[in-house]
């Protein structure tokens, strides 16, 4: 009868005894599996090359560019241009209605001739006696006066042909014939796209590493093809706002695959400079802080490090480290500080050493 209540007590005991060496037992397999080396790939730290390069984004503009309109309000007697013509200096785009125009500076131009006639009669009359004098100065008078009248006449002919004011690229007519244009309604576009500008800003850090005619590179999304250019400006002053500067730069266009309007990746390129360098992948960011992981003896500390310049796989190393010093450059998520640390070419040599 006594059977029971033993087997139970039995079990409690068993399941005491487990719940109080268990967590010792694992602590110690913990303790035992810590010692094991975390495998992991290091890199020396070294001197490198690295360009100086400075990245901006900047939107291209036409080198000339403008919006042509009509001097005076009128009908569009004829148009001489279609849509994104290439056009010359000096080309007729459009030609307004100029009939009246056109009548008074014929009747000016006869009446300038009859003048003139009249002068020469005068003249051949008598060059010497008073009246023939004081006539001959009234007809000169009269003569001024309509030559001035032929040249307003001749302004107000002009206004009614609107010419291309420099070579270029037209855009969309906006126009059609016979319609009613005023000063403000938009012909056309033109723009020189011979060479294009970029205009774009800087942090003042950079104010001494840029100078007139330092190359520039440019990328858009549109081709694969990178643009060379030069730069040709920079402010004279800085935004108080941003602490930031303008720098212009021109690129050449003559395939005109550039248009005004685009958005360029920028790498201005400064000279070469020898700069310590450390594997990108080494670098743990922890907020606006950086560490990489110092392998001394096999066993990895964790320093913290200052990062200057960056190309693809590299960053340089401003302070926290000197050349020749070892850091984990792959692995770093594996070890913490004091983690003891092996590598693929120190198990190789174990290997071999074992084999011998």
């Amino acid at each position: 009868m006594f059977k029971k209540p033993v087997t139970w007590i039995v079990l409690l005991l068993i399941c005491m005894l487990t719940y109080v060496f268990w967590p010792a037992a694992d602590t110690l397999t913990a303790k035992k599996g810590s010692n094991k080396p975390t495998l992991v790939e290091t890199q020396t730290v070294k001197k490198q090359f690295l360009k100086d390069e400075i990245t901006a984004l900047g939107t291209t503009q036409a080198n000339e560019s403008i919006l042509l309109t009509a001097q005076s309000t009128d009908r569009v007697k004829s148009v001489h241009f279609d849509d994104s013509d290439n056009v010359k200096k000096g080309q007729l785009i459009i030609a307004l209605e100029h009939a009246q125009e056109q009548a008074e500076v014929k009747e000016l131009e006869i009446k300038f001739a009859e003048q003139q006639r009249q002068l020469q009669r005068l003249l051949d009359i008598n060059k010497t006696s008073a009246p023939a004098e004081s006539a001959i100065d009234s007809q000169k008078s009269l003569m001024e006066t309509t030559q001035a009248q032929l040249s307003v006449a001749k302004i107000r002919l002009s206004e009614k042909f609107v010419y291309a004011p420099f070579a270029g690229k037209l855009g969309l007519r906006q126009i059609s014939q016979g319609q009613l244009l005023t000063s403000n309604t938009e012909i056309t576009t033109l723009d020189d796209l011979s060479q294009i500008k970029v205009e774009f800003e800087l942090p003042e850090k950079f104010l001494n590493r840029v100078s007139f005619g330092q190359s520039v590179s440019a990328k858009n999304i549109a081709y694969p093809l990178e643009f060379n250019g030069k730069i040709t400006s920079i402010a004279s002053r800085l935004d108080k706002a941003t602490r930031s500067f303008k720098v212009r730069a021109i690129f050449p266009n003559k395939q005109l695959k550039l248009r005004a309007g685009m958005l360029l990746q920028l790498i201005v390129e400064t000279k070469s400079v020898e700069v310590l360098t450390v594997p990108e992948t080494a670098i743990i960011p922890i907020n606006a802080e950086h560490y990489v992981y110092q392998v001394i003896d096999n066993k990895v500390h964790r320093v913290q490090v200052v990062t200057g310049r960056r190309k693809p796989g590299l960053v340089e190393i401003v302070s926290g480290l000197v050349e020749g010093d070892i850091v984990v450059s792959q692995g770093v998520i594996k070890v913490r500080e004091g983690s003891m640390i092996t590598t693929p070419e120190m198990m190789a040599a174990d290997t071999a050493a074992a084999k011998e």
